[in-house]
């Protein structure tokens, strides 16, 4: 298992992931966080050169989380046929008994 974060002097960056959006990196460098979506953009904000020690295990890093095969997101077929066929509304799935039956929703 690879860690979602890495550390070193003066910098922490942490990785998050989910299936809907992809993977969310947050770095910190004194007096300033920044949240990254693109490779390029962190490292310029990292900026640590390659062909040096920590630049490299920074690179090697990010690299480890290429390679896994990314999980893909949940098609329709996934969603209940119930919710597929009545819709996504709040207020679609409410029965009588619920409190909120006769209220209506602001659009």
């Amino acid at each position: 298992m690879k860690a979602d974060t890495f550390t070193a002097p003066g910098l922490l960056v942490t990785r998050q992931w989910d299936r809907w959006n992809g993977a969310l990196f947050i770095a910190w460098k004194p007096s300033v966080s920044m949240a990254f979506r693109e490779r390029k953009a962190l490292l310029k904000f990292v900026a640590w050169p390659a062909k040096t020690p920590t630049g490299d295990r920074f690179r090697e890093w990010l690299n480890s989380f290429e390679q896994q095969a990314p999980e893909p997101a949940p098609d329709a077929s996934e969603l209940s046929q119930d919710v597929m066929a009545t819709g996504f509304e709040p207020d679609c799935h409410l029965d009588e008994t619920d409190p909120n039956y006769n209220t209506r929703t602001i659009t």
